[in-house]
């Protein structure tokens, strides 16, 4: 079993302020400051801005993101995600 200070949940709460990069089952992917998140893995993001595989899609204020949409976190990424597209080679 896990410590109680290591298990996931306790850590993403107590990330609450950092930056995060959020991927959805749907392959989008949210960065911001995560302003709050709950015990179902809700969270709000502040300042955020979606991206898909080309790259910026599109930047909003406040977002709120239902946890059973997340497939994982990122906390506290060193940058926004980049564009994954492979450009083809001549």
């Amino acid at each position: 079993m896990l410590e109680p200070r290591k298990k996931p949940l306790n850590v993403l709460i107590k990330s609450v302020g950092n930056n995060v990069t959020v991927t959805l089952k749907n392959r989008g992917e949210y960065y911001g400051r995560m302003t709050r998140a709950d015990g179902y893995m809700n969270l709000m993001l502040k300042g955020a801005k979606e991206y898909d595989r080309r790259g910026l899609v599109a930047s909003y204020g406040d977002i709120f993101i239902r946890g059973n949409n997340i497939l994982y976190i990122c906390i506290d990424p060193t940058h926004p995600p980049e564009p994954r597209v492979q450009l083809k080679q001549e």
